[in-house]
């Protein structure tokens, strides 16, 4: 045969050796893509099991912050109500901010020969059937008194002593010991009832006693109060933790958790696939042992058939079909290499561009799950918003292969504009000029605005082509942004932003890796929100250190740090063989600005005050606020005694010039009392007590003026102390009584008027004068309600004279210039005068002049109604105070009464007479009547009826006497006059 002949023959193989090399080539190429596939599944399959296992440490760090917050309630005070930790609690709002956790509750340590104490309290609170549980003596009992939401379950526990189950004491004495946070080993929680019960555990914090120490083993057993603490039923808890992926966890994978180093079936805690039955070993199976709060979780994640079924690898299919067929039709194609060579090479490369683009997508999509892995270990270690957006955008970047991302925040202004926050890769000041609005409108339509405005991912797959794209689409064609997306950020309660990224190939976001896209932005939307949710709890622990130190209006030192800073002083001076100085200042008055001026300009007056002493006290001294009026200034490493007297001084010349508060001038003053250490005490408790007893000595001396405690100061100011504390019995226990003085006309010598002067009969001290107690009531503000009682009682005394003698006297009563301020006058005047039937008339209200130093207009308008009533009105002391015509006028009274001591004087010289003669004159001259009171001497009453003087009372009439002895004289009627 020749070799044109055989040459033909020759020709049959080349196919078949064509179309056995295609099908090898196609068979490698798809087993290296099923391969792949494995691969890229088995990255997803231990993506998603890392970031189970970091969802549940960040959500255990999350609760754990939650019990240092409640342990900061402790922090301030031993003993937190249960309003308090109600309050905290509600305020947390742990069903929706803190999904899974049952409650958080308060287990107090309880010494035995406390429990009986503690049982009957707890009852007395209102919990009627409260008691220690499991019953029984023990060397120490922790009962729960606090556990919120108080909903049925958590009511169980109440009373539930956790110390004596041995799981639960092990980590609460391991918290103790540590002071740290700590969780229990598997138990059943008591909330459970016999249907659906759930595995728990409990997370345990130890609280100690304020300023308590507690660095050593033995300090803080010994200064223990109890542990905040909150119980978890586990499949609860992950439900909150997986929230909406827990459907697809238990569908795509197995989770199970036990408790313990290793996997145990009497240790499991949670099974997410515990209703179906295991028929093969899964495919992907990952098991991790984590250290979470001293006790180790053995977390066991495997794959499910729905999970595996995505192994079958549609490229394999796409590159085994398109292989054959190739091989196929490459064989073909040497049978018509004479006529169809063209057609062979066209459809080939056409293959060689499919498979190129397969692969194209199998990397992206392997980049993707690359970043997204990148960004989560971001997520875990961040510490700060801005670094954690910056980041993010740079892994965007670097890792993930695009032009350039960008974070964005939702501004809430008028144009809804939308803030660059964080951005990394080829900018050139695009985002400069951007000018993004998340409003429905020309500039808001675009790829981030959109995402925003609806909480949806919005993709741009070309530049050129997108109408939305059209103000910004010559800035993007300059950087060669060719597509882009944008992925909100959705926070818990808002739309914080989006994330928005560029990249340089059209149609670059593929339906997966979009999909992987939106999980790392949930991802990060979870960590701003983790972040500031931390950041307001630092915050809020920072105010609670604060308020525990400082005074909130004046932000001065309180009574605990000014006790801190005296043990520091005093362990300096004596050391050094110094002093120091206490000086208690109390505010002159202050009490009336706030009754006249209200209590926010006492706010006022009270920070202006705190600057004035910060310009004249020493920088090393300590200027502190003890609460309402009162201050106290510790002065260190005193050398001389006449150093605080120069202080004090200068605090004086501080406030010679009158505070000026809403266009109000104001005189402001202190009275300051002054203790020195080491002579008049040697701890803190004992100088303050002494600086405020030599206070009362400078208020005793006019205030306005500072006083050195002295030893002989105790004896007056006890005697004080314990008539201002028997005021309030005195009254119920009837011990005062009112005594009468004759008020006589001149001219006829008639008994016109009685005045009622009130007395106490002590048990112990006897009769007790007015000028001893008087003071003290109306210091301690108690002369009101001693007042009413005094006005009801002389009218009931007056109606009874009115029905015993023809011309009863007109009875006068004295009120003082704080009931006006404090109490009802008007309404005290009308319901004494209906109990006890007395006419108005016979009634005459004595008003002393300090009276018009208060709200005149106010105190003009309760006389005029009184006066309008019927009821006769009079001024007190006149000469001794404030003097004003026109207000006198203005006041419509009906008599001046001069004092006694004018009287007393009018006849030692000829400046005596002149002052009463003008008294009587401007009186007269005012159509009012006048009174003289003191009048003791003929020779007084001679002068008086001679300057035309028109009533008197004294003693040369009759002294003060009990309504019974006055029936006699008041049946005569008249006094005979010299």
């Amino acid at each position: 045969m020749s070799d044109q002949h055989r040459s033909p023959r020759s020709l049959l193989f080349v196919p078949w050796i064509i179309l056995v090399l295609g099908l090898a080539l196609t068979y490698a190429l798809q087993h290296n893509a099923r391969e792949a596939s494995r691969h890229e599944l088995h990255d997803e399959f231990e993506l998603r099991a890392a970031g189970i296992v970091d969802d549940i440490q960040r959500r255990m760090r999350t609760y754990e912050q939650v019990l240092e917050g409640a342990s900061g309630l402790f922090a301030v005070s031993p003993q937190v109500e249960r309003e308090q930790f109600i309050t905290y609690v509600r305020a947390l709002k742990p069903e929706g901010k803190y999904p899974g956790i049952q409650g958080v509750g308060f287990a107090q340590l309880i010494a035995p020969q406390d429990k009986a104490r503690h049982v009957a309290a707890m009852r007395a609170s209102g919990i009627a059937d409260y008691d220690i549980r499991p019953a029984g003596e023990r060397e120490r009992y922790t009962a729960i008194v606090y556990l919120e939401p108080a909903n049925w379950r958590n009511q169980r526990a109440i009373g539930y002593d956790m110390y004596a189950e041995p799981v639960r004491r092990t980590a609460m004495a391991a918290a103790r010991d540590e002071e740290r946070t700590r969780i229990s080993g598997r138990v059943t929680l008591v909330q459970e009832t016999k249907d659906q019960v759930q595995p728990g555990f409990l997370m345990y914090l130890p609280v100690y006693r304020p300023n308590a120490p507690h660095q050593t083993l033995d300090e803080r057993r010994a200064n223990h109060l109890g542990w905040v603490y909150a119980p978890f039923r586990m499949y609860d808890l992950m439900a909150g933790i997986l929230g909406a992926e827990q459907g697809e966890v238990s569908k795509l994978l197995d989770l199970e958790i036990y408790d313990g180093d290793r996997v145990d079936a009497p240790a499991l805690m949670y099974d997410s696939d515990h209703h179906a039955a295991s028929v093969a070993a899964p495919l992907f199976r990952s098991t991790k042992t984590i250290p979470l709060f001293g006790q180790p979780w053995t977390i066991q994640v495997s794959s499910l058939p729905a999970f595996e079924a995505r192994l079958a690898s549609e490229a394999a299919n796409i590159l085994a079909i398109a292989g054959t067929c190739g091989s196929t039709l490459l064989a073909l194609v040497v049978w018509l290499l004479a006529t169809g060579r063209v057609r062979a090479l066209t459809l080939a490369g056409n293959m060689t561009d499919e498979l190129r683009a397969s692969n194209l997508a199998q990397i992206r999509l392997n980049r993707a799950l690359r970043l997204l892995s990148d960004c989560n270990t971001t997520l875990v270690h961040a510490d700060d918003e801005y670094k954690l957006l910056a980041e993010v955008c740079r892994l965007c970047v670097d890792r993930g292969g695009y032009l350039m991302a960008w974070v964005g925040y939702a501004e809430h202004d008028d144009a809804k504009s939308v803030r660059p926050i964080a951005q990394s890769g080829y900018e050139d000041g695009y985002l400069d000029g951007v000018n993004i609005s998340w409003a429905d409108n020309e500039r808001g339509r675009g790829p981030t605005g959109t995402a925003i405005r609806s909480g949806k991912t919005c993709v741009n797959q070309d530049v050129l082509t997108n109408p939305g794209l059209a103000p910004w689409r010559e800035a993007a064609i300059q950087r060669g942004y060719r597509s882009s997306i944008a992925l909100p950020l959705i926070g818990n309660t808002h739309l914080l932003g989006a994330l928005t990224i560029y990249s340089r190939e059209r149609d670059a976001f593929d339906k997966e890796e979009v999909s992987l896209l939106e999980e790392l932005a949930t991802d990060l939307a979870y960590g701003i929100v983790t972040l500031r949710t931390r950041a307001d709890h630092a915050a809020a622990k920072e105010q609670v250190e604060f308020l525990a130190n400082f005074d909130p209006l004046t932000q001065l030192p309180n009574r605990m740090l000014l006790r801190d800073r005296f043990e520091q002083a005093a362990q300096l001076a004596e050391r050094d063989g110094t002093a120091l100085a206490m000086l208690y200042l109390d505010l002159d008055h202050f009490q009336q600005i706030n009754d006249s001026l209200g209590h926010e300009a006492g706010d006022k007056v009270l920070g202006v005050a705190v600057e004035r002493l910060r310009h004249c006290v020493p920088a090393a001294a300590t200027i502190s606020r003890l609460g309402g009026d009162e201050f106290v200034i510790l002065l260190p490493t005193l050398h001389d005694a006449t150093d605080v007297g120069t202080l004090a001084n200068a605090i004086h010349d501080m406030f010679a010039e009158p505070v000026t508060i809403d266009g109000n001038p104001l005189t402001v003053s202190f009275s300051i009392g002054v203790s020195l250490y080491p002579n008049d005490g040697q701890d803190f408790d004992t100088l303050l007590k002494r600086a405020d007893t030599a206070v009362d000595s400078a208020k005793e001396a006019g205030r306005n003026t500072y006083r050195f405690f002295k030893r002989d100061m105790n004896p007056d100011l006890l005697a004080q102390m314990r008539i201002t504390g028997a005021l309030p019995g005195a009254l119920k226990n009837r011990e005062f009584l009112l005594h009468y003085q004759p008020q006589v006309d001149l001219h006829s010598g008639r008994i016109v008027g009685v005045e009622a002067l009130v007395r106490w009969q002590h048990p112990v001290d006897g009769l007790i004068a007015p000028g001893r107690f008087i003071p003290l009531a109306e210091r301690s503000g108690y002369i009101v309600q001693l007042g009413e009682w005094i006005l009801r009682e002389a009218c009931r005394q007056a109606n009874a004279w009115r029905a015993r003698h023809e011309h009863a006297p007109i009875v006068a009563v004295n009120f003082s210039a704080l009931q006006f301020s404090r109490g009802s006058v008007v309404d005290c005047v009308t319901g004494a005068l209906a109990e006890s039937g007395l006419p108005a008339g016979f009634l005459e209200v004595e008003l002393t002049e300090s009276l018009l130093l208060q709200d005149l207009e106010a105190t003009m308008t309760t006389l005029h109604v009184l006066k309008g009533l019927g009821v006769k009105l009079s001024i007190d002391d006149f000469g001794t105070g404030y003097s004003s015509l026109a207000y006198l006028k203005q006041l419509a009274v009906d008599k001046l009464k001069i004092d006694q001591s004018f009287v007393r004087d009018m006849l030692s010289g000829a400046d005596g007479e002149s002052i009463v003669k003008a008294m009587i004159q401007l009186g007269h001259a005012l159509d009012l009547e006048v009174i003289a009171e003191g009048v003791e001497t003929s020779a007084q009453l001679g002068f008086l009826r001679a300057a035309g003087c028109d009533q008197a009372q004294g003693y040369l009439f009759g002294r003060p006497e009990p309504a019974a002895a006055l029936d006699a004289l008041l049946t005569r009627g008249v006094v005979p006059l010299p």
